[in-house]
């Protein structure tokens, strides 16, 4: 137990030195197999493990004790039928295999925009939602849109709550750090992304910004105080910059860069400004590649943990690396089309660029979606080479840039409101003798219902 122990606290440490401008002990490093990929590994059917993913715990030991990872190598699911399925849902369906695919839907309409420049919250809820979520389309079933949100969030909840338990096993076991310090920072879609993902699809905003190109940019600035309120930190009494809220980018690389300068970059770049000013980290994957936006990139504040897809990593390293944090990048294809050999080779040289200055967790371009793209042998051969090869001998060296909130400066905007959002003075109208302890619950369900929504625009 005390290995196990030490173990943690080793795991927990070099995380911590990343963040803090310090030189870890050694390289971090974070891999692991999603749902799907886990279950292939298990023999199990994917489409009971979605429902039951302690089904799964087994197998998540085998890997745990084969991959010596600073995290679970055992992941989850993002996408899964416990909540689609229940919300009846066209943008997000089942494959035959079980594979949670996601065909190129929409759910606003050119002649939307006028309304959801007015409220983007009520459009969304009433106007959008129903059109690819047919169990909540009101006017068609408004009995059976009355359910459907708790329907949603007790099947999603409890197969949720399974895996939690599965992954406080496997913590306790295999000496992973309790990852509360990182939890709590918010996070969402970057304010373009919420336009262009479910509600125009990137085929409709391509059309829009030839054709509706100062409706996108009103949409733009009408969303921007709803997508504030939802990536703000929940707590921010409880909030720490080891906690980097998650930004998945989307729609950027497949622009123009007038267009990206224009419409894309702004809002995104105000909100993490934004987010500075009050102390706020965030991290971004940079989905695709990235290589002619980095000097973008290197214009968001001080100590964003940015991961990446594609791209020189030489380039990432020189433009970005003493001013953030970076993560991500190596290619998982080596890990089917090179010997053992070669992709411990591979892993020394990508060490050899990305670790030198501290700042920096190794981790894969992408996770496997299928057990297929996953040779175990070569797996344990990356993580252990990065365990070896990854050591510092100046630990506790001071690295990079350093963070001051006071740099940025908040910008001005109008706070959230709609119509079909009731504040706290609202609530209080109707029930006047409600005592003021009674704020954060009321208020907390209310949210919960705007955080739903918000994530059914991913």
């Amino acid at each position: 137990m005390d290995h196990i122990e030490n173990l943690r606290k080793e795991r927990e440490q070099i995380t911590k030195d990343v963040y803090d401008n310090k030189i870890p002990k050694r390289v971090p490093v974070n891999v692991s197999l999603g749902l799907f990929a886990a279950a292939e590994y298990a023999g199990v059917d994917p489409r009971e493990a979605y429902w039951n993913p302690g089904l799964l715990e087994e197998a998540g030991e085998r890997l745990c004790e084969m991959i010596p990872s600073d995290s679970s190598v055992l992941g989850g699911a993002i996408l899964t039928p416990t909540k689609y399925q229940a919300l009846g849902s066209k943008s997000i369906v089942m494959s035959e295999t079980g594979f949670m695919q996601h065909p190129n839907t929409h759910m606003m309409e050119p002649e939307d925009y006028d309304a959801f420049i007015e409220d983007p919250y009520a459009t969304i809820v009433e106007t959008c939602v129903p059109r690819v979520y047919k169990n909540l389309d009101y006017k068609k079933d408004p009995v059976r849109a009355m359910f459907t949100i708790s329907q949603a969030n007790e099947c999603h909840g409890k197969a949720m709550a399974i895996s939690a338990q599965v992954s406080k096993r496997l913590a306790d076991k295999f000496g992973y750090p309790n990852m509360s310090f990182r939890m709590g920072g918010g996070g969402g879609y970057a304010p373009m992304d919420i336009l262009s993902d479910q509600l125009r699809s990137f085929t409709g905003m391509s059309v829009d910004i030839r054709r509706n190109r100062s409706k996108v940019q009103a949409a733009l600035d009408a969303v921007y105080p709803l997508n504030y309120k939802k990536c703000l930190p929940p707590d921010m009494s409880k909030y720490t910059r080891y906690a980097a809220g998650f930004y998945p980018l989307h729609m950027a690389t497949f622009m123009r860069e007038k267009d990206f300068a224009e419409l894309w970059w702004p809002s995104f770049h105000r909100q993490a400004t934004d987010f500075a000013s009050l102390g706020i980290r965030i991290g971004a994957f940079l989905e695709d590649d990235w290589t002619r936006f980095l000097d973008y990139v290197q214009d968001l504040p001080t100590g964003t943990y940015l991961t990446f897809e594609y791209g020189d990593p030489k380039a990432f390293k020189e433009k970005l690396g003493k001013k953030h944090i970076l993560g991500g990048g190596f290619p998982i294809k080596y890990l089917t089309t090179l010997t053992k050999a070669e992709i411990i080779d591979k892993t020394k040289e990508w060490l050899d660029i990305m670790a030198p200055g501290g700042q920096y967790s190794f981790g894969f371009d992408k996770s496997p979606l299928v057990f297929n793209d996953v040779n175990l042998e070569n797996l344990k051969a990356v993580v252990e080479t990065v365990l070896e090869y990854g050591v510092y001998d100046n630990p506790g060296t001071p690295t990079g840039e350093i963070f001051n909130k006071e740099d940025y400066t908040h910008s001005e905007y109008v706070p959230f409101k709609s119509r079909i959002y009731k504040t706290w003075e609202q609530y209080k109208e109707e029930h006047p003798f409600t005592p003021e302890n009674a704020k954060p619950i009321v208020m907390g369900a209310e949210d919960s219902i705007f955080n739903f929504y918000y994530s059914l625009c991913q």
